[in-house]
């Protein structure tokens, strides 16, 4: 008989986290019998969930929605009528915060499991931290998405290491590199490329200014922008105010980014913080060099710059990095070289999210 899974999230739509999370129910998928309990069922990634996982949503009206998320009474009876609608062997909060804290609520015997996709140190997680303190201890394992990212919660939260394990992103090597064959519009110069969802800690505002700065030194290049957000008009105006429109390009939300990404020379990242950037790893695994702000997990990632390079986080360091590459394209070759060798190791991960689903690391 199959294991039963229960997975708590908040939507589907575009992000690093929820792509993640749809590649693991499509790789568990087979051997588990699995129900995704969303906050709200909705967003782009959807359509791409097993037919055989059962998705439900916890907000079907203001009224009950209120009262679920104001009062911890009424939160821990809708938790529980969920958990008791079978005999669930594992639990799984897939995003930070409250719903590590609905599989804590559930009150019969469980498996519980909790992931961490950022750095603490620089993220909110979005619940109280006396809370935070109470819901991962009542956890069996907490599953963080990089070495550094561990660290980091352990030390911040005083959580035993033992209690903790460094699984690394799942991307869906074989899919990407085939939506990376489709046709877009060939680039006529030299083009660096950014995918992310435009929020705060992105800073894809550093791009705009890069801009500035490289076409007053006379390169000839191109930005090309990927994603869209709350701070998408403020960055298009920052375009306009900075005149560089010409060599900006917002290509908005793709749903097929990595035409783009493949046919790019070199992808930037330019956060003030990740967990473990999903962006990179598909950049990566298309043979993409990147640039990259020194942020938790890209180092991991980069296996000490031999895909590319780590500058500080601030806009100089990166637009020196940028200029780096337009002036000396052997390195590009170099990181080009190496990629050639990259592996994902999705195997390797992939059994080790069976490990963690069975107890068996």
């Amino acid at each position: 008989m199959k294991k039963k899974l229960l997975f708590f999230g908040y939507t589907l739509q575009m992000g690093g986290a929820e792509k993640v999370l749809v590649d693991f129910l499509n790789v568990l998928a087979p051997d588990y019998e699995i129900d995704l309990v969303l906050l709200q069922a909705k967003g782009e990634l959807l359509k791409d969930v097993p037919e055989t996982v059962k998705v439900q949503q916890i907000r079907n009206n203001p009224v009950s929605y209120s009262l679920f998320r104001y009062i911890p009474y009424f939160r821990k009876k809708k938790i529980n009528q969920i958990a008791n609608q079978k005999e669930y062997d594992v639990a799984i909060g897939f995003l930070e915060g409250r719903s590590a804290t609905w599989v804590a609520d559930i009150q019969k015997k469980v498996r519980r499991i909790a992931w961490i996709h950022n750095d603490v140190t620089k993220f909110d997680i979005g619940i109280p931290e006396a809370e935070i303190r109470t819901t991962y201890p009542q956890m069996d394992e907490i599953v963080v998405v990089s070495e550094e990212a561990k660290k980091n919660f352990a030390e911040k939260y005083a959580i035993p290491e033992e209690k903790m394990t460094t699984l690394y992103n799942l991307i869906d090597d074989k899919k990407i590199e085939m939506l990376a064959q489709e046709k877009v519009a060939p680039n006529t110069n030299f083009t660096f490329v950014n995918v992310g969802r435009m929020r705060p800690q992105k800073r894809q505002d550093r791009l705009i200014e890069i801009a500035s700065q490289l076409k007053q030194d006379g390169y000839d290049f191109q930005i090309q922008i990927i994603g869209d957000g709350v701070e998408e008009e403020k960055l298009k105006a920052l375009a306009q105010e900075k005149k560089v429109t010409d060599v900006v390009q917002f290509l908005g939300l793709q749903e097929n980014p990595y035409p783009y990404v493949n046919q790019a020379d070199c992808f930037v990242l330019t956060s003030d913080f990740e967990g473990f950037g999903i962006a990179v790893k598909e950049a990566l695994l298309l043979k993409t060099p990147v640039i990259s702000t020194n942020v938790t997990g890209v180092k991991e990632l980069l296996e000490e710059e031999r895909y590319g390079t780590l500058c500080a986080i601030d806009t100089e360091a990166v637009y020196k990095a940028m200029k780096d590459v337009l002036d000396h394209r052997e390195k590009l070759d170099n990181w080009k070289k190496a990629l050639a060798q990259y592996d994902g190791k999705n195997e390797e991960i992939i059994q080790k999210l069976k490990g963690i689903i069975e107890n068996k690391r």
